[in-house]
């Protein structure tokens, strides 16, 4: 699945992918209540069936193993 510019998949607010088209395995967003962030195309398959809870989760799991100065990487194991 790709995801295109619209909603965020975290948050549901607007947002834009920051690297449209280049990123095979990963949709780069940046939004302006999660900040920017990749997600697995298999991840993004999968979030839309969770609650916010659940989506805030993932991404919170993503930003604390990222390295430090790293993009955080949503993976559907996190899901």
């Amino acid at each position: 699945m790709k995801w295109t510019n619209g909603d965020c998949p975290v948050s549901n607010e607007p947002a834009q992918e920051a690297l449209p088209g280049l990123l095979r395995d990963f949709a780069e967003i940046t939004c302006p209540t999660c900040g920017r962030f990749r997600i697995t195309r298999t991840a993004l398959e999968m979030i839309r069936g969770r609650d916010l809870d659940g989506r805030q989760f993932a991404l919170t799991q993503a930003k604390r193993k990222a390295p430090e100065g790293k993009i955080p990487v949503i993976d559907s194991y996190m899901l």
